[in-house]
């Protein structure tokens, strides 16, 4: 094991303060899962674990404490005359369905913070050949896992995926194997995000689980893409007979095809002319290949799309002609009555249709790496996309070593998993953080990080004007972005709510006026206010919605007359769901600064922004 990953997951174990278990615990002795990558999930050969799966709850961690037999979940015993004592049984405990957040399978639960159990049998398959792999893509927060009693290792962190290789753990075909995963949901002063933050803590397996087979030397991840005039294929492979094997790059519709051979650390790049026939991705027009990469007896086939994306001064230029980002953010959180962490392709893209609605080419995921599956849509639907890490707010101890080396396994988890979807233009490091010697180091080094793992896109992090995270103080009229983090970025980004967090009423905004301090594209980041569907009233009113779409045309005067803005993303598409919220009449412990209602239902200031947008595409059209 790596000694930055050790770090990591013994900083995750020290995060949770002193209810962390053992296991987290002794995590410098469990395999290192990220190691080798096994990227491109979509393209694997692989059988679903979803479904319904036993689960024990343990709100007190007493299995975590105190890892007795009678109380050793993972071992998965049954109560004999010879075996004492077992305090569980799994056959008789509650069912949940995986993907899957407990707080929306129990009324119980909807607030649970802490350790649940989750178990079910899997089956070993009839083809042996190859490696074997456990997949999960995502496990909110420290997870835990054991094969038939035995560890197989931890992870920390709640939006990336991560695996273990089991090909020398299963048995004969057909062979019934038991898997247990140990979920916490806890967060912590050394977590991120730390322990505060403005959105559901939906803990639980909350992306789907696989398992996956590859040949025994398999291609463990690519990046392809336009870099330098060129067309370049990265591409790693993992196994024994890596070093000196023979790679393909094959572009049927381009009439591409292109091989190289591996180096002795299994490395391979590919690097050729851009086809004069290649059709550029953008909103407009996104175009995608099937791009297959051979190696041996593996194959991935993946579309992907082809992009130019730079900064010239304070202006963006996507495949060599400027753009404006017209822009919302959301969360990872489906559109419904209840709210739900876990999405569906249809519930994914039902989000994104939306956005679309709104009039939208560019959408801001916040405020952690959403499913692979939303941004292989935002490919499909002609989204530009900005992924970020929830780095968040003031809670981060950005001293910390330890803190540090998990952000950057988090920010390299994300890259390495998506840098092949055009639609990301954006990779965001941070949001809303406050300007401090410790933090600015921290940030620098995630900027460098993501640079070098790709650099085709554009490095930001959402700043904040507000005092209280280092920003300017309140009655200031106007704002010159200085904070010193901008060096280190492409593209300066500033969350703003004038007339809401601030005595100012929409009236008054049009004393107010952005700057920026550096030679680089603005984007206004975040803007909004509260309302809650429904509620109307004079505009001057607060919560209602004429008061929200009277603060939406002020600021957008406002933004209109910024010099350099390249684009915006207001807060944020749909209301969602937050334990801080807790205004009993209108917010009940709801963000309600959506455009649209959790139903689904549009407020009245979705049509404010979707002629806005529209008016800005008549003119550019």
């Amino acid at each position: 094991m790596s000694a930055d990953r050790r770090q990591v997951l013994l900083s995750g174990a020290a995060l949770l303060g002193a209810a962390v278990s053992p296991q987290l615990a002794a995590a410098q002795s469990a395999p290192a899962p990220m190691q080798p990558s096994l990227g491109a999930l979509a393209a694997r050969r692989k059988v679903s674990l979803d479904g319904p799966w036993r689960y024990i709850l343990d709100p007190f961690d007493v299995a975590g404490r105190k890892p007795r037999s009678r109380r050793a979940f993972w071992e998965n015993r049954l109560q004999t005359n010879d075996s004492g004592l077992i305090e569980y049984e799994w056959a008789s405990s509650p069912v949940m369905h995986i993907p899957g957040a407990w707080n929306n399978a129990a009324p119980e639960l909807t607030y649970y913070e802490g350790p649940v159990y989750f178990r079910r049998d899997i089956t070993a398959p009839s083809a042996r050949e190859g490696r074997h792999f456990l997949y999960f893509e995502a496990v909110n927060y420290a997870a835990s896992v054991w094969l038939d009693g035995k560890k197989l290792g931890e992870h920390v962190g709640g939006f990336t995926p991560f695996w273990f290789d089991i090909t020398d753990r299963i048995g004969a075909p057909g062979h019934v194997h038991s898997l247990v995963v140990r979920v916490d949901s806890r967060h912590g002063p050394l977590t991120i995000p730390g322990l505060d933050f403005d959105w559901k803590n939906y803990g639980g397996i909350t992306r789907s689980v696989w398992w996956v087979n590859t040949p025994a030397t398999h291609i463990a991840e690519s990046f392809v893409r336009i870099e330098a005039g060129r067309l370049r294929a990265d591409v790693s492979l993992d196994g024994p007979q890596a070093a000196g094997a023979a790679v393909e790059l094959a572009i049927a519709a381009l009439g591409v095809t292109a091989r190289a051979v591996a180096d002795n650390a299994g490395q391979a790049r590919i690097d050729l002319p851009i086809p004069k026939a290649m059709r550029l991705w953008s909103p407009e027009a996104p175009q995608l290949y099937d791009v297959a990469i051979r190696a041996g007896s593996d194959e991935m086939i993946e579309p992907i799309g082809f992009r130019t994306l730079e900064t010239r001064g304070r202006r963006i230029f996507l495949n060599g002609k400027p753009i404006y980002l017209r822009g919302i953010a959301l969360h990872e959180e489906a559109i419904g009555p209840e709210g739900a962490r876990a999405l569906s392709d249809a519930q994914a893209q039902a989000l994104l249709s939306e956005a679309k609605a709104l009039g939208c080419n560019f959408v801001r995921l916040a405020h952690y790496p959403h499913a692979d599956s939303m941004t292989r849509l935002a490919d499909a639907m002609g989204l530009i996309v900005w992924a970020e890490i929830p780095v968040y707010w003031e809670e981060i101890a950005y001293e910390d070593q330890g803190v540090l080396a998990l952000a950057r396994a988090m920010l390299a988890d994300m890259v390495r998993r998506d840098r092949n979807r055009a639609s990301i233009a954006f990779w965001s490091i941070a949001n809303e953080t406050p300007q401090t010697p410790a933090r600015l180091a921290f940030l620098e080094r995630l900027a460098a990080d993501a640079r070098a793992l790709d650099p085709t896109r554009l490095i930001t992090a959402a700043l904040n004007k507000n005092v209280d995270v280092g920003g300017v103080r309140e009655g200031e009229s106007v704002f010159d972005v200085r904070d010193p983090l901008g060096a280190a970025l492409d593209v300066i980004a500033i969350n703003q709510y004038e007339a809401w967090y601030s005595s100012r009423t929409p009236a008054e905004l049009s004393q107010v006026s952005f700057r920026n301090s550096y030679d680089k594209p603005l984007m206004i980041s975040e803007f909004g206010a509260d309302a809650l569907y429904g509620h109307r009233g004079p505009k001057e009113e607060r919560w209602t919605e004429d008061y929200q779409a009277w603060l939406y045309e002020e600021t957008l005067k406002v933004i209109a007359a910024t010099p350099g803005c390249v684009g915006l993303s207001p807060w944020l598409l749909k209301d969602f769901r937050s334990p801080r919220r807790w205004h009993g009449r209108f917010q009940d412990y709801w963000n309600r600064k959506g455009l649209i209602a959790p139903d689904g239902r549009r407020k009245r200031a979705f049509e404010t922004l979707r002629a806005h947008y529209a008016a800005i595409a008549a003119q550019e059209g």
